[in-house]
């Protein structure tokens, strides 16, 4: 790799498996442990009845296969998803202070999916998820071009003028959802703002399905560009004396990035933060490699919504604290330390 050297040398098809292989054991583990907690806190014996039980219709059955394992599918789909739409941006921009939530595409994808869901056609259950996942991706889409165009500067991406559009257009889509909600059914309307700011709902798992497939592919077209955004950090100028089509390249990843965020907003609304910190938090253990750090981020993301989304539900029992609020209160200090110290150093001007 130029430029940078990787912490993680010598990647080769064994010791990306072993990687990759102990992923997914952690984020088994991780499912396994918070299949155990419920509304009571630890419960190691639903377990038991689940075994016991068999096939059978009976409780334990019941709430693993139809409430906790249809959340914690979809809590390990966002946090996938948000941690490698903030490893494809920050290594598009050179900028660890880059992140689908501040950048307003995840206002973009809420807006959209906001305005499917109120005034879709009478569809079954499903076909309205693929309409709500629809209307995601284009106002994510619809942002993203948006945001590039305002901050776009003597064709340039300044970081600083992508974050002030992102969060100008965040407000944006905010003061539009709160404008279309208010002429609503209230009853709606309270469903969607507890979706907006956060919240991990079980799904129909023919929606996980499509959910996981559409994660997946997105997110192996970003690894697949890995090789090229190695070479961002050498300049898009060097890159382009090269013959090699920059403009192409970073759309590409704009829309790879708004897909896998539309995705996330629609399973579980404006989680934040979390494609900030964890990409940032890889490349601290990985390197820059983004070989590594795409797939990496992809897990440790997945990870840590499923952690925050665990303790949201069981740490303030009967009550339960939307997965966001936790991921920015958490990140939110984290950010502002970022931001100051990218500030000293000029790295976003």
């Amino acid at each position: 790799m130029a430029g940078r050297k990787s912490k993680i040398s010598g990647l080769t098809p064994g010791r990306w498996f072993l990687w990759i292989s102990g992923g997914f054991l952690v984020l088994a583990s991780l499912s396994a442990l918070a299949m155990t907690f419920g509304t009571k806190g630890w419960d190691p014996g639903i377990w038991r009845g689940f075994f016991h039980g068999g096939l059978a219709p009976g409780p334990e059955s019941a709430i693993l296969r139809y409430l906790r394992g249809p959340r914690i599918a979809a809590a390990l789909l966002v946090g996938w998803a948000l941690g490698t739409a903030g490893a494809l941006y920050q290594g598009m921009l050179q900028n660890p202070l880059a992140d689908p939530y501040l950048l307003g595409i995840s206002g973009g994808a809420a807006l959209g999916s906001t305005l499917a869901a109120l005034y879709e056609p009478t569809l079954t259950h499903r076909l309205q998820g693929s309409w709500m996942a629809a209307g995601g991706f284009a106002g994510a889409l619809l942002f993203t071009a948006l945001i590039y165009h305002l901050a776009r500067v003597r064709h340039r991406l300044p970081v600083l003028g992508l974050i002030l559009a992102g969060v100008v257009l965040n407000a944006v889509a905010g003061a539009f959802i709160l404008f279309i909600t208010a002429t609503r059914d209230p009853a709606r309307v309270q469903r969607i703002a507890l979706w907006i700011i956060g919240q991990v709902q079980p799904q129909d798992w023919f929606i996980l399905g499509i959910a996981g497939l559409w994660i997946g592919f997105w997110s192996m077209w970003a690894w697949k560009d890995a090789p090229y955004l190695n070479l961002m950090v050498l300049g898009e100028d060097v890159m382009a004396s090269w013959g090699m089509p920059v403009d192409r390249l970073r759309t590409r990843w704009l829309v790879f990035g708004a897909a896998l965020s539309a995705m996330a907003v629609y399973l579980a609304g404006m989680v934040g933060f979390v494609g900030l910190i964890v990409p940032h938090a890889v490349r601290m253990i990985m390197g820059h490699d983004h070989r590594w750090t795409l797939p990496m981020a992809g897990f440790a993301g997945a990870a840590l919504v499923l952690s925050a989304d665990t303790a949201a539900r069981t740490l303030w029992s009967p009550l339960e604290m939307p997965v966001g609020v936790l991921t920015a209160g958490l990140a939110g200090p984290y950010f502002l330390w970022l931001l100051r110290r990218s500030l000293k150093n000029m790295t976003i001007l």
